[in-house]
Protein backbone atom coordinates (compact mmCIF):
# COMPACT_ATOMS: atom_id res chain seq x y z
CA UNK A 1 0.00 0.00 0.00
CA UNK A 2 1.69 3.18 -1.52
CA UNK A 3 -0.97 5.78 -1.48
CA UNK A 4 -1.49 8.59 0.74
CA UNK A 5 0.23 8.58 3.98
CA UNK A 6 -3.15 11.44 4.47
CA UNK A 7 -14.19 11.90 -17.71
CA UNK A 8 -16.75 13.40 -18.86
CA UNK A 9 -17.54 14.43 -15.58
CA UNK A 10 -20.96 13.44 -14.11
CA UNK A 11 -23.40 16.35 -13.94
CA UNK A 12 -22.55 17.25 -10.53
CA UNK A 13 -18.70 17.82 -11.12
CA UNK A 14 -16.74 19.62 -13.88
CA UNK A 15 -13.05 19.60 -13.89
CA UNK A 16 -11.52 23.09 -13.18
CA UNK A 17 -9.55 24.87 -16.03
CA UNK A 18 -6.68 25.64 -14.00
CA UNK A 19 -5.02 25.06 -10.77
CA UNK A 20 -4.25 29.08 -10.03
CA UNK A 21 -7.22 30.06 -8.39
CA UNK A 22 -7.36 27.10 -5.66
CA UNK A 23 -4.34 28.79 -4.58
CA UNK A 24 -6.23 32.17 -3.15
CA UNK A 25 -9.05 29.94 -1.44
CA UNK A 26 -9.34 29.35 2.05
CA UNK A 27 -7.81 26.02 3.39
CA UNK A 28 -10.99 24.16 4.10
CA UNK A 29 -12.24 21.87 2.91
CA UNK A 30 -8.81 21.10 1.19
CA UNK A 31 -9.27 21.05 -2.71
CA UNK A 32 -7.38 18.42 -3.28
CA UNK A 33 -8.49 16.19 -0.41
CA UNK A 34 -12.59 17.56 -0.21
CA UNK A 35 -13.94 16.58 3.21
CA UNK A 36 -17.45 17.11 2.15
CA UNK A 37 -20.21 15.60 3.65
CA UNK A 38 -21.59 12.30 1.29
CA UNK A 39 -18.92 12.77 -1.37
CA UNK A 40 -18.32 9.34 -2.67
CA UNK A 41 -15.47 8.55 -5.65
CA UNK A 42 -15.69 5.03 -7.03
CA UNK A 43 -12.16 3.23 -8.46
CA UNK A 44 -10.97 0.71 -10.36
CA UNK A 45 -8.16 -0.48 -7.96
CA UNK A 46 -5.75 -3.35 -9.46
CA UNK A 47 -7.12 -4.92 -12.76
CA UNK A 48 -10.49 -5.46 -11.67
CA UNK A 49 -11.54 -4.72 -8.01
CA UNK A 50 -13.78 -1.67 -7.27
CA UNK A 51 -12.85 1.00 -4.02
CA UNK A 52 -15.15 3.33 -2.89
CA UNK A 53 -13.86 6.47 -0.31
CA UNK A 54 -16.52 8.31 1.15
CA UNK A 55 -16.81 10.88 3.69
CA UNK A 56 -19.41 11.94 6.34
CA UNK A 57 -20.49 13.11 9.27
CA UNK A 58 -18.40 16.37 8.74
CA UNK A 59 -18.22 19.03 11.22
CA UNK A 60 -16.93 22.74 10.99
CA UNK A 61 -14.64 23.79 13.85
CA UNK A 62 -12.63 26.29 14.99
CA UNK A 63 -9.54 25.17 13.15
CA UNK A 64 -11.41 24.11 10.18
CA UNK A 65 -13.54 21.03 9.51
CA UNK A 66 -13.19 17.28 10.79
CA UNK A 67 -14.94 14.63 9.27
CA UNK A 68 -14.81 10.70 8.48
CA UNK A 69 -13.17 9.09 5.91
CA UNK A 70 -14.56 5.47 4.63
CA UNK A 71 -12.69 2.68 2.44
CA UNK A 72 -14.31 0.09 1.16
CA UNK A 73 -12.87 -2.70 -0.39
CA UNK A 74 -13.30 -6.45 -1.76
CA UNK A 75 -16.42 -6.59 0.57
CA UNK A 76 -14.31 -5.14 3.74
CA UNK A 77 -14.70 -1.31 5.02
CA UNK A 78 -11.81 0.73 6.83
CA UNK A 79 -12.91 4.46 8.84
CA UNK A 80 -10.62 7.16 9.95
CA UNK A 81 -11.25 10.51 11.86
CA UNK A 82 -10.07 13.30 9.33
CA UNK A 83 -9.04 16.63 10.21
CA UNK A 84 -8.80 19.78 7.74
CA UNK A 85 -6.82 22.82 9.21
CA UNK A 86 -4.77 25.69 8.15
CA UNK A 87 -1.79 22.89 7.58
CA UNK A 88 -3.73 20.31 5.20
CA UNK A 89 -5.23 17.14 5.86
CA UNK A 90 -4.62 14.55 8.53
CA UNK A 91 -6.44 11.72 9.39
CA UNK A 92 -6.61 9.27 12.51
CA UNK A 93 -4.48 6.21 10.63
CA UNK A 94 -1.95 8.25 9.24
CA UNK A 95 -3.39 8.84 5.76
CA UNK A 96 -5.31 6.62 3.50
CA UNK A 97 -2.54 4.30 3.89
CA UNK A 98 -3.56 2.90 7.20
CA UNK A 99 -7.20 3.16 5.81
CA UNK A 100 -6.73 0.88 3.59
CA UNK A 101 -4.71 -1.50 5.66
CA UNK A 102 -7.69 -1.55 7.78
CA UNK A 103 -9.67 -2.06 5.05
CA UNK A 104 -7.72 -5.25 3.80
CA UNK A 105 -9.02 -6.93 6.94
CA UNK A 106 -5.72 -6.52 8.87
CA UNK A 107 -5.67 -5.09 12.52
CA UNK A 108 -4.69 -1.83 12.22
CA UNK A 109 -2.50 0.23 15.66
CA UNK A 110 -1.11 3.21 14.71
CA UNK A 111 2.08 3.35 17.27
CA UNK A 112 3.09 7.35 15.63
CA UNK A 113 1.77 9.58 12.96
CA UNK A 114 3.75 12.82 12.02
CA UNK A 115 2.94 15.29 8.87
CA UNK A 116 -0.26 15.55 7.28
CA UNK A 117 -1.44 13.22 4.39
CA UNK A 118 -2.49 16.58 2.11
CA UNK A 119 -0.50 19.83 2.82
CA UNK A 120 -2.60 23.11 2.42
CA UNK A 121 -3.41 24.51 -0.92
CA UNK A 122 -0.38 27.37 -0.98
CA UNK A 123 2.21 24.00 -0.59
CA UNK A 124 -0.03 22.11 -4.04
CA UNK A 125 2.08 24.29 -6.11
CA UNK A 126 4.48 22.95 -8.96
CA UNK A 127 7.95 22.65 -6.78
CA UNK A 128 6.14 22.08 -3.85
CA UNK A 129 7.38 19.56 -1.37
CA UNK A 130 6.37 17.89 2.20
CA UNK A 131 7.31 14.62 4.35
CA UNK A 132 5.00 12.44 6.71
CA UNK A 133 5.80 8.98 8.42
CA UNK A 134 3.50 6.48 9.74
CA UNK A 135 4.33 3.75 12.15
CA UNK A 136 2.24 0.51 12.47
CA UNK A 137 1.63 -2.71 14.15
CA UNK A 138 -0.40 -5.08 12.06
CA UNK A 139 -2.01 -8.40 12.89
CA UNK A 140 -3.54 -10.93 9.94
CA UNK A 141 -7.32 -11.45 11.03
CA UNK A 142 -8.72 -13.75 13.00
CA UNK A 143 -9.03 -17.27 11.59
CA UNK A 144 -6.50 -16.71 8.07
CA UNK A 145 -3.38 -17.63 9.91
CA UNK A 146 -4.40 -20.72 11.62
CA UNK A 147 -4.67 -18.87 14.93
CA UNK A 148 -1.21 -17.68 14.82
CA UNK A 149 -0.93 -13.53 14.48
CA UNK A 150 2.21 -12.54 14.52
CA UNK A 151 2.52 -8.93 15.17
CA UNK A 152 4.36 -6.94 12.26
CA UNK A 153 5.57 -3.57 12.97
CA UNK A 154 6.56 -1.17 9.89
CA UNK A 155 6.86 2.45 9.31
CA UNK A 156 6.46 4.06 6.50
CA UNK A 157 8.57 7.33 5.59
CA UNK A 158 7.04 8.95 2.63
CA UNK A 159 8.32 12.11 0.53
CA UNK A 160 6.48 14.01 -1.55
CA UNK A 161 6.70 16.70 -4.58
CA UNK A 162 4.61 18.48 -7.42
CA UNK A 163 5.94 17.81 -10.33
CA UNK A 164 3.52 20.04 -12.62
CA UNK A 165 0.45 20.04 -14.05
CA UNK A 166 -0.99 17.85 -16.13
CA UNK A 167 -4.48 17.03 -18.25
CA UNK A 168 -5.09 13.61 -17.38
CA UNK A 169 -8.28 11.43 -18.56
CA UNK A 170 -9.56 8.50 -16.64
CA UNK A 171 -12.86 6.24 -16.30
CA UNK A 172 -14.16 9.63 -14.56
CA UNK A 173 -13.61 11.90 -17.89
CA UNK A 174 -10.58 15.11 -18.06
CA UNK A 175 -8.92 16.80 -15.52
CA UNK A 176 -6.40 19.11 -15.12
CA UNK A 177 -4.89 17.98 -12.19
CA UNK A 178 -1.40 18.31 -10.24
CA UNK A 179 1.00 15.05 -10.57
CA UNK A 180 2.96 14.42 -7.36
CA UNK A 181 5.78 12.15 -6.73
CA UNK A 182 6.00 9.82 -4.11
CA UNK A 183 9.54 8.16 -2.02
CA UNK A 184 7.88 5.72 0.30
CA UNK A 185 10.40 3.52 2.24
CA UNK A 186 9.24 1.05 4.26
CA UNK A 187 11.04 -0.85 7.14
CA UNK A 188 10.64 -3.10 9.71
CA UNK A 189 10.56 -0.52 13.02
CA UNK A 190 13.64 -1.37 14.89
CA UNK A 191 16.78 0.48 15.29
CA UNK A 192 19.61 0.07 11.99
CA UNK A 193 16.52 -1.76 10.20
CA UNK A 194 17.28 -1.31 6.34
CA UNK A 195 14.11 0.00 4.27
CA UNK A 196 13.32 -0.86 0.90
CA UNK A 197 11.97 2.39 -1.70
CA UNK A 198 9.15 2.27 -4.13
CA UNK A 199 8.51 5.28 -6.52
CA UNK A 200 4.68 6.51 -6.84
CA UNK A 201 2.18 9.13 -8.83
CA UNK A 202 -0.36 10.47 -7.48
CA UNK A 203 -2.77 12.89 -9.72
CA UNK A 204 -5.05 15.68 -7.75
CA UNK A 205 -7.70 17.20 -9.10
CA UNK A 206 -9.06 20.77 -7.04
CA UNK A 207 -12.46 19.79 -6.26
CA UNK A 208 -12.56 15.96 -6.49
CA UNK A 209 -9.26 14.72 -5.12
CA UNK A 210 -7.24 11.64 -5.85
CA UNK A 211 -8.06 10.76 -9.56
CA UNK A 212 -5.44 8.44 -10.67
CA UNK A 213 -2.29 6.05 -8.47
CA UNK A 214 0.29 4.56 -10.52
CA UNK A 215 3.82 3.39 -10.13
CA UNK A 216 6.19 3.24 -12.75
CA UNK A 217 5.04 -0.54 -13.56
CA UNK A 218 1.10 -0.16 -13.66
CA UNK A 219 -2.06 1.96 -12.78
CA UNK A 220 -3.24 0.77 -9.54
CA UNK A 221 -6.13 3.55 -9.17
CA UNK A 222 -8.40 4.81 -11.22
CA UNK A 223 -11.32 7.36 -10.71
CA UNK A 224 -15.08 5.61 -12.42
CA UNK A 225 -17.24 8.04 -10.64
CA UNK A 226 -18.15 11.45 -8.62
CA UNK A 227 -21.35 11.12 -6.61
CA UNK A 228 -22.42 14.09 -4.29
CA UNK A 229 -25.53 14.81 -2.60
CA UNK A 230 -28.56 16.51 -4.76
CA UNK A 231 -28.70 19.89 -3.14
CA UNK A 232 -31.94 19.93 -0.52
CA UNK A 233 -32.48 23.21 -2.25
CA UNK A 234 -32.63 21.07 -5.93
CA UNK A 235 -35.00 18.52 -4.32
CA UNK A 236 -37.80 21.06 -2.91
CA UNK A 237 -37.52 22.19 -6.16
CA UNK A 238 -38.30 19.80 -8.50
CA UNK A 239 -40.63 18.00 -5.65
CA UNK A 240 -42.88 21.61 -6.24
CA UNK A 241 -43.18 20.84 -9.79
CA UNK A 242 -45.25 18.40 -10.00
CA UNK A 243 -48.21 19.44 -7.98
CA UNK A 244 -48.14 22.48 -10.61
CA UNK A 245 -48.39 20.00 -13.84
CA UNK A 246 -51.18 18.01 -12.08
CA UNK A 247 -52.79 21.34 -11.80
CA UNK A 248 -52.76 22.75 -15.18
CA UNK A 249 -54.00 18.87 -16.07
CA UNK A 250 -56.96 19.50 -14.01
CA UNK A 251 -57.61 22.91 -15.22
CA UNK A 252 -57.25 21.26 -19.08
CA UNK A 253 -59.46 18.39 -17.73
CA UNK A 254 -62.65 21.13 -16.79
CA UNK A 255 -62.07 23.32 -19.77
CA UNK A 256 -63.64 20.35 -22.22
CA UNK A 257 -67.16 21.15 -23.47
Amino acid sequence: MTLLMGASPTPEVAPRSDTQAVEAVAPCPNPYFPLEEGLSLTYRAGRSSEMVLSTHGVTPTPEGLTGKVSVKLKGRQGETDATCSSLGMSTGLGGLEGTLLSASGMDVQVVSSEGVAVPAPSSMVPGGTWKNSLSVKLQPPVGKTGGIRPIIATTFDKESTVVGEEEVTVAAGTFKALKVKNIVTARASRPGSEGRSMESYIWFAPGVGIIKFATPESTDLELLKIERPQPAQAKASGKEKRPVKKAAADKKGTSAP
